[in-house]
């Protein structure tokens, strides 16, 4: 039944013209990239902290992690979860990745980005209008990551990928939409999806706070949906053309399985999804994602076959 889940777009009319706005204002602005090299004692790689502009000219912040050699690699763009911040990925390092990791506004050191958060929660800060939405700022941060990394690596980059799990992955996919870059894009129990079912399936998380904000103020219903609807993934999903890996947790109170079918069944690229039992849990199934890290990190290494997509569904 999950992996039936399609429900019928509920794109806004001036969707595209709204993202291909925001694009233009987003690359009129300089990146103006500043790098703060770090004391981390590695022979093979160097971890430098970055930090560039983006949307309403907030300085964001991040790592790279390159190689010190001028052998051309896969270049990794990821962020963190909701309420989170990025972790420097030495293991893909280590399996010969350079990585460019954000803190999107809000979160760890781009924490003054976001000065005055919604009393409601992140995801309702600035929820008025989809220009004024800490989520349009979100997307363009991720944008300009992989922009930033993509100059940062120019010389060495073999293929570029997106990767994010459950925020970030929601940020990733709809940073694909506007840029199209990918070679494959990574995206595990990814949020945001089908922003109607989630007021049903969403127990916590982003989910839990919109809830909680129209139950107290049901008269701001409508307008709150249509806002949301701008960066509901599933809108996004049937322009994406790259390879992308979706990953599922059956049982997941945060980002239910349901949304993200939702989101999955609508791409029009070729695509995979590993089906997992659990998600966003403590439980010990979580285990079982280690088998989607490995995965992904193999279609990366090399390019991918022409075989990727026609085994739609992993469970594992």
């Amino acid at each position: 039944m999950r992996k039936e889940i399609k429900p019928i777009l509920t794109k806004p009319v001036d969707f595209e013209h709204f993202w291909r706005k925001t694009r233009e204002e987003l690359l009129a602005l300089p990146l103006s990239i500043s790098y703060e090299p770090t004391d981390t004692k590695n022979q093979d790689c160097t971890l430098t902290n970055i930090s560039f502009l983006s949307l309403e000219n907030q300085r964001i912040h991040g790592y790279a992690l390159q190689w010190n050699d001028s052998q051309p690699r896969p270049l990794i763009v990821h962020a963190h979860g909701y309420m989170s911040q990025t972790e420097v990925r030495w293991e893909w390092a280590q399996q010969g990745f350079n990585i460019v990791g954000v803190d999107i506004r809000g979160f760890g050191r781009s924490r003054t980005a976001v000065p005055n958060p919604s009393q409601w929660g992140y995801v309702l800060t600035g929820i008025e209008s989809p220009e004024q939405s800490v989520l349009r700022g979100a997307v363009c941060d991720y944008i300009q990551a992989v922009r930033v990394a993509q100059e940062i690596c120019a010389e060495n980059a073999s293929r570029l990928v997106l990767q994010g799990m459950s925020f970030a992955g929601g940020l990733a996919l709809m940073a694909e939409y506007v840029l199209q870059a990918a070679d494959l894009l990574v995206l595990g129990v990814p949020t945001f999806g089908w922003a109607e079912g989630r007021k049903f399936f969403a127990q916590s998380g982003s989910g839990q706070e919109i809830n909680r904000f129209l139950k107290i103020h049901p008269e701001y219903e409508e307008d709150t949906m249509l806002v949301l609807r701008y960066f509901d993934p599933v809108n996004f999903a049937s322009y994406i053309q790259c390879p992308t890996l979706v990953g599922v947790g059956i049982k997941d109170p945060v980002v239910p399985a349901y949304t993200v079918y939702a989101i999955a069944n609508h791409l029009s690229g070729p695509h995979e999804i590993m089906e997992f039992p659990v998600s966003h849990t403590d439980l010990p199934e979580e285990q079982h994602w280690k088998k989607f890290e490995e995965y992904w990190i193999q279609l990366a290494q090399k390019s991918i076959s022409q075989d990727f997509g026609k085994t739609k569904h992993k469970t594992y």
